[in-house]
C-alpha cells in the first residue's frame, strides 16, 4: 500500500532541513509528501522549495496557507489532501530513523489496524539525546481506556487513510475539545479498528523553547490552578465528544464503561481544583490507578493547594 507523509511548518528554518533529509532517506520511501506552511515569517518556505528543487522530488508538494490557520486546522487540511492508503504525520523539528516508514507500514498491512505508532528519543536543540525510553520491540494493542489517557503524539503515528477520511466527512473535527490533530485522530482511532503500539524507537523528537505542544520550559509545575481547571474542563468536553461519537458508532459496552470511568475521574479532579476540599483529594487517592501517571495525581494536589514553588524545589533537589 502506498504512503503519504504530511507535515505542517511554521517558522521552522532552524531544523527543517534535517527533518526533510530524514524523510527523503527512508528505506521505504514515501509515495507522496505534502508540506503545508502556515504563513512563516522566516526562511522556512525558501528552504523547503529549494530542497525540493535540489533533490528533484517530483512527489513532494509545498502548499502555503493564505492566512494563518494554526496548528490544528493546518493538519486537518493536510489529512484531507493526503491521497494514499497510509498516512504519516510529521513535525518540522524532528528526525526520523531510516526504518520508520517500513516498520509502521508493516503493522498497518494487517487488515483491522486503524492506527499504529512508535516510540521516540527526545533530543535537544543541538540534536543531543536527552531521553531514551526503554522499549521491548514488541507490538502491543492499545484499547480505548489506554488511549483516553495516553494517546500518542501526532509525529509518532500512521493511520489508514479511510479512518481519517471518515472522521473528516463526519465533521468530528468540529466537536468540542478537539484542538490537536493527534487528540482527534488518536482518541477516535479505536472506534474504527485496532490501535497498535510498535514499541520501538523510530524517531527523534526535538524539545526546545518554540515547540507548539511541549516547550522545554513547560515541564516543571509552572502553570496556575486556573489553567489546570481550564485544561480539565477541555478534557471533559473532549471525553463527552468521544462518548457521543462512540454512541453513533455503536461500540461495545466495555468501551462505554471505560469512557464513563474516564469522565467520572476528570469531573472529580475538577471538583478538587475548584473547591480545594480535601474530601475530594481523599476520593481521588482511591482512584489513583485510573490516572495516566502518579505524577498527574501529584500535579493535581500541587495546583490545588498552590504548592508550585515547593514542587519545583523538590524536583531540582531530587531530579525528575
Amino acid at each position: 500500500e502506498m504512503i503519504s507523509v504530511v507535515m505542517a511548518t511554521y517558522n521552522g528554518a532552524d531544523f527543517i532541513l534535517e527533518q526533510l533529509d530524514s524523510i527523503r532517506t527512508q528505506k521505504l520511501k514515501p509515495d507522496q509528501v505534502i508540506i503545508c506552511d502556515d504563513c512563516s515569517t522566516d526562511q522556512t518556505v525558501v528552504l523547503i522549495r529549494d530542497y525540493i528543487t535540489k533533490h528533484q522530488l517530483t512527489d513532494w508538494q509545498l502548499i502555503e496557507n493564505q492566512e494563518n490557520l494554526g496548528h490544528y486546522r493546518t493538519f486537518i487540511k493536510l489529512a484531507s489532501l493526503a491521497e494514499h492508503d497510509i498516512v504519516f504525520f510529521a513535525d518540522q523539528d524532528d528526525k526520523w530513523l531510516p526504518d520508520k516508514t517500513a516498520a509502521l507500514q508493516k503493522v498497518l498491512l494487517e487488515t483491522d489496524v486503524a492506527m499504529v505508532y512508535g516510540q521516540s528519543y527526545l533530543i535537544d536543540q543541538n540534536g543531543q539525546v536527552i531521553k531514551e525510553p526503554k522499549v521491548s520491540g514488541e507490538c502491543r494493542e492499545r484499547d480505548l481506556a489506554w488511549l483516553l489517557k495516553k494517546w500518542p503524539s501526532g509525529y509518532q503515528t500512521a493511520f489508514r487513510k479511510s479512518v481519517l477520511t471518515d472522521i473528516l466527512q463526519q465533521q468530528y473535527t468540529d466537536y468540542p475539545g478537539f484542538d490537536y490533530h493527534d487528540v482527534l485522530f488518536g482518541m477516535l482511532a479505536p472506534l474504527y479498528g485496532k490501535v497498535v503500539c510498535l514499541d520501538q524507537l523510530l524517531d527523534q523528537h526535538r524539545i526546545h523553547q518554540a515547540n507548539v505542544t511541549q516547550s522545554a520550559s513547560s515541564l516543571s509545575f509552572n502553570k496556575t490552578r486556573l489553567s489546570r481547571i481550564n485544561y480539565l474542563q477541555k478534557v471533559v468536553s473532549r471525553y463527552e465528544s468521544v462518548k457521543k461519537i462512540a454512541e453513533e458508532q455503536q461500540i461495545s459496552e466495555g468501551d462505554h464503561r471505560q469512557l464513563a470511568r474516564a469522565l467520572a475521574l476528570t469531573n472529580l479532579r475538577l471538583k478538587l481544583l475548584q473547591s480545594r476540599n480535601p474530601f475530594w483529594a481523599l476520593g481521588l487517592m482511591f482512584q489513583i490507578r485510573e490516572y495516566r501517571t502518579i505524577k498527574d495525581f501529584i500535579s493535581d494536589l500541587v495546583y490545588t493547594y498552590s504548592l508550585n514553588g515547593v514542587a519545583r524545589r523538590l524536583l531540582k533537589k531530587f531530579g525528575r
